[in-house]
């Protein structure tokens, strides 16, 4: 009968390189997965405190909405003199502005270029009430407008230009010479015609029923004055004798007709006088001269 040997437990082989011994951690391992874990609690609470302060640099970088329709003008005004209106305005916070247009009365008067901000009215009458608008216009031809109203203050009376047909009357203050006088107080048509196309010149005047009364009134301010002579207003002995006339007048008020300032209303003197002439002796006549515009 055999006899088998004992048998013995195996000796456990040694460590290799590389390997731990069982029940050892590796360190590594949990150095890799401590990282990851700080990593994700970092990005929650940023993001936690991103949420509660409410955007931070989040809110400084978002863009405001982009206008969407032009802007009127804004904050403008008018600035009245008696023959001058400047108007003033900003733009206003809206699309680009291709050009902006400007009425007086409802009326265009003129076109301006989008940097433009200012324009000066030279055509106005002292003593009126006018009404502007300036419109912002668009590329796309919409527009939106800004309305303003001003009144131009009253303008010196030397001024107005002394044009028009006038009612006149004439008043005797004083007279001498006459056999005979009828004419205390007389009533005339007086036509002024400016020498020059527009503002205040010397004049020519007529009568409207005394076709040989003209003369040309030379202009100083607001006054005008001439002297004339004429045949035929005056006779002696039934020939007619030579009378000179001096007019002498000033404006005493002026006002706004048609688009202009006029003189509207005038005072002075004319006097009428004849030297010794054909036998007779000298006369003359002084007048006050009152005459009001017909309109």
């Amino acid at each position: 009968m055999d006899v088998a040997p004992p048998e013995h437990d195996a000796s456990p082989a040694p460590p290799t390189k590389g390997t731990r011994p069982p029940g050892e951690l590796d360190h590594r391992a949990v150095t890799i997965v401590t990282i990851v874990a700080c990593v994700a609690i970092i990005a929650v609470i940023g993001g936690a405190m991103a949420v509660a302060g409410g955007g931070g640099d989040a809110a400084s970088t978002t863009a405001a909405p982009s206008p969407t329709a032009i802007a009127a003008p804004q904050t403008m005004d008018a600035h009245p003199a008696a023959f001058v209106v400047v108007l003033t305005w900003a733009p206003g916070d809206g699309l680009p502005v291709s050009y902006y247009a400007v009425t007086r009365d409802g009326r265009p008067i003129t076109t301006l270029p989008p940097t433009k901000t200012t324009w000066i009215d030279r055509s106005v009458t002292p003593e009126t009430r006018y009404t502007y608008a300036v419109a912002a216009v668009g590329a796309d031809g919409t527009r939106a407008l800004t309305r303003v109203v001003a009144t131009t203050p009253a303008a010196p009376l030397s001024t107005a230009r002394f044009a028009g047909t006038f009612d006149v009357h004439l008043h005797a203050t004083s007279h001498f010479g006459f056999s005979s006088f009828h004419g205390e107080d007389q009533t005339a048509g007086w036509r002024s015609t400016p020498t020059c196309r527009r503002g205040p010149c010397d004049t020519k005047l007529s009568d409207l029923h005394r076709k040989a009364f003209v003369l040309t009134l030379t202009r100083s301010g607001a006054a005008y004055h001439g002297t004339f002579s004429v045949s035929g207003i005056v006779t002696c002995g039934g020939a007619d004798v030579t009378s000179t006339f001096t007019v002498g007048v000033h404006a005493t008020d002026a006002g706004p007709v048609r688009d202009r300032w006029v003189v509207t209303k005038v005072r002075g003197t004319m006097t009428q006088s004849e030297s010794a002439q054909l036998g007779c002796i000298a006369s003359g006549v002084t007048y006050s001269v009152h005459g009001s515009l017909v309109r």
